[in-house]
């Protein structure tokens, strides 16, 4: 389990363990703000019968002190994973990446320039540790606790079980659903971005020049395009997103309609208990709320693997290997029969041979795009 979270979130193995961690206090958390909904079925119960039984003050007295004891510690250990680690995780996967670029090999370099790898490093990393400090612990704890309190839900009563919980897996299945349309938008989107970035590092470095023929007006309308085409696609994604969410909540209310209609004909009929209708109601008064919120998160989830799957790049590439002792006799560069191409069906360099001297002058004659600057890589 560990590896494959390792793989599709890009964690260390320590970051998979405190993200199992993270869902794991999520879950209790969620479970420990049922109780005082039991507390209060147990009051009102009594209440409506012969008054509230000695044992029951204590009950309650004890039980309202100990969850909020509980409620503490769990939020405690919770902050700490959700942000303190998750933050070391980020520095952590930064480096590693950075790492990981020494010993890429020279055919990874020439399908991403400067501006996509700093993207990658820099807005890619931060997006996954917002993703994993506030979206994706409490989006799979949210699911794990659900599951756990449906069990008593059903046990309780089957027919309003199904009355009151119909609507959380059509909403979850709304916004999976839009993973495709997210991931459309966020590409044309990120492809806007890294444009932009591209075309301000260019002005910034070619500043010189662009006063000197004075191109600066020219460039600056470019720059002005790519600004609004961003703003553009960043509109798109956000109402794309948002379509599928809103109507995932919407429906998700449909809910305490359908719980309140099947709850009173079942009373009505006389197969349902009055607390038990009441218990429903208050459960789905507190169920539903939670439930809204992780339908946000797992929209901001689906948006979050583009930037696992850019990253994942940097590791799925093969590293480049050699000696680590390397004692030659003189400091010659010999190319016997040297073939290299940037992808494994195409090569640049076939069947090259010739010596560099040590302490002579050896230079690379040729025209433009012949690949003198690889063989100069090639020799580094």
């Amino acid at each position: 389990m560990l590896k494959y979270l390792m793989h599709k979130f890009a964690l260390t193995e320590r970051g998979a363990k405190d993200f199992i961690k993270t869902m794991i206090m999520n879950v209790l958390s969620n479970i420990a703000l049922m109780v005082p909904v039991w507390l209060l079925y147990i009051l009102v119960d009594d209440l409506l019968g012969d008054g509230i039984p000695t044992s029951h003050y204590y009950l309650f007295a004890f039980g309202s002190l100990g969850i909020i004891i509980v409620l503490g510690l769990i939020y405690y250990v919770q902050y700490h994973c959700s942000y303190f680690l998750t933050y070391k995780e980020s520095g952590k996967r930064r480096i590693a990446l950075a790492e990981r670029l020494r010993k890429l090999p020279l055919s990874f370099f020439s399908h991403k320039d400067l501006t996509d790898m700093t993207h990658v490093i820099m807005n890619d990393a931060t997006a996954i540790e917002q993703s994993f400090s506030h979206f994706m612990p409490s989006f799979y704890g949210s699911m794990i606790s659900t599951v756990i309190i449906m069990i008593p839900i059903f046990i309780m009563d089957w027919r309003m079980g199904l009355a009151s919980l119909w609507v959380v897996p059509v909403s979850i299945l709304i916004v999976f659903a839009s993973k495709r349309a997210q991931n459309y938008f966020n590409r044309k989107k990120d492809k806007a971005d890294l444009e932009l970035q591209n075309n301000v590092q260019e002005c910034i470095e070619t500043i010189k020049d662009l006063k000197a023929t004075n191109s600066e007006s020219e460039y600056m309308q470019k720059i002005k395009k790519n600004v609004r085409l961003v703003e553009k696609f960043h509109i798109q994604s956000e109402l794309g997103v948002a379509l599928f969410v809103v109507t995932a909540q919407m429906i998700l209310k449909f809910g305490i309609a359908t719980t309140a209609l099947v709850g009173s004909a079942l009373l009505i009929g006389g197969t349902l208990d009055m607390m038990v209708f009441f218990m429903f109601l208050l459960l789905v008064s507190r169920f539903y709320e939670p439930m809204a919120t992780a339908l946000q998160n797992l929209a901001a989830i689906n948006s979050t693997f583009l930037n696992i799957e850019r990253m994942n790049e940097f590791y799925d590439c093969p590293v480049q290997t050699g000696k680590d002792d390397f004692k030659p006799a003189n400091y010659d560069i010999t190319f016997e029969d040297v073939k290299f191409g940037y992808d494994k069906d195409e090569s640049v360099i076939n069947g090259v041979s010739f010596t560099a001297k040590q302490g002579e002058v050896t230079a690379l004659v040729g025209p433009s795009g012949c690949e003198k600057s690889t063989i100069s890589k090639l020799c580094c």
